[in-house]
């Protein structure tokens, strides 16, 4: 009802479909740019400080780099040297 006018509302397919959202995992680092992998500075079991520098990647002609958010033992560095991934994409997990 909006200003006293009653709308009946029709939800779409795309919309009853949709991908429900959840809380990023703080233990897991993602892509935030398909890219591909210059230099990994970190490796499995490392204690990272929060800031630190993990991976740097090439993206759109530029370096770009990933960085801790926390810190914390690494449990898993999902990436090789060279390695080309997409958006989204599991890069660094830790404990």
């Amino acid at each position: 009802m909006i200003d006293e006018t009653l709308y009946t509302t029709r939800l779409t397919a795309k919309f009853n479909n949709r991908k429900t959202w959840t809380p990023p995992d703080s233990r897991k680092i993602l892509a935030f740019l398909p890219g591909t992998v210059v230099e990994i500075l970190v490796e499995k079991g490392a204690e990272v400080k929060k800031g630190q520098t993990l991976i740097k990647f090439e993206a759109m002609k530029m370096i770009n780099t990933v960085q801790s958010h926390t810190a914390g033992t690494v449990k898993d560095v999902c990436v090789r040297l060279g390695d080309k991934f997409p958006k989204g994409f599991l890069l660094v997990e830790f404990e």
